[in-house]
């Protein structure tokens, strides 16, 4: 994961400027819990990882992005797909577009709140079941500015006070999806989501 984070570096550095804009890579991790027709073809509780690639542009904030939630074990607890039949438990990804708005509290703190519009996919339980998705969430941001060296060694973010420059920070997101994903047999599935997640963001501003 380290040559992803290096590689969305080199792109901002190259790529962006030193103002308050700029481009950015973020990862995050955390749990979803799930609601709707979906809960019935997968665990309650899912684990959520996310990466996305993004651009910030003043108060705004632009990102593509991939988020999978996934059971811990699909095969510890079984699930019927829409057939009746059993099977594992489902695993639901999406492909999405972020905007965010955020609001500075402080040089290094800033909240957000954001809207999502994606496609979605499921397997296993439902597999070839797919559809869109929309989402809301908001969220609180913790960064700062210090060397690319940091990549390498991390007390040297903070160290090291000259050359190439970057911005690096923690966030924590709250938020909400609604999927409706529609199936072989021309039925549809509403999967509601509301996840927490945790991570952390690198660029030349986010």
């Amino acid at each position: 994961m380290r040559s992803f984070v290096i590689l969305g570096v080199v792109l901002a550095v190259s790529i962006g400027t030193a103002s308050a804009d700029g481009f950015y890579y973020s990862e995050g991790f955390g749990a979803t819990h799930v609601k709707g027709e979906y809960a019935g073809y997968t665990d309650s509780n899912l684990f959520r990882f996310r990466v996305a690639l993004g651009m910030r542009s003043g108060s705004w904030a632009y990102e593509g992005a991939v988020a999978i939630n996934a059971p811990v074990d699909p095969y510890d607890g079984y699930a019927n797909d829409y057939n009746g039949r059993g099977a594992a438990a489902s695993t639901l990804g999406d492909v999405e577009f972020t905007v965010k708005y955020l609001q500075p509290l402080s040089r290094h703190l800033e909240l957000y709140v954001r809207g999502t519009a994606g496609y979605g996919w499921a397997d296993a339980a439902l597999a070839n079941f797919s559809g869109r998705s929309l989402g809301i969430g908001a969220g609180i941001q913790l960064k700062g500015r210090g060397s690319i060296a940091g990549l390498l060694f991390w007390p040297l973010f903070f160290l090291v006070k000259s050359g190439p420059m970057m911005t690096a920070g923690l966030y924590l997101d709250d938020g909400y999806d609604f999927f409706r994903l529609h199936g072989p047999p021309a039925t549809a599935v509403d999967a509601q989501l509301t996840h927490l997640t945790m991570g952390v963001a690198v660029g030349t501003d986010f």
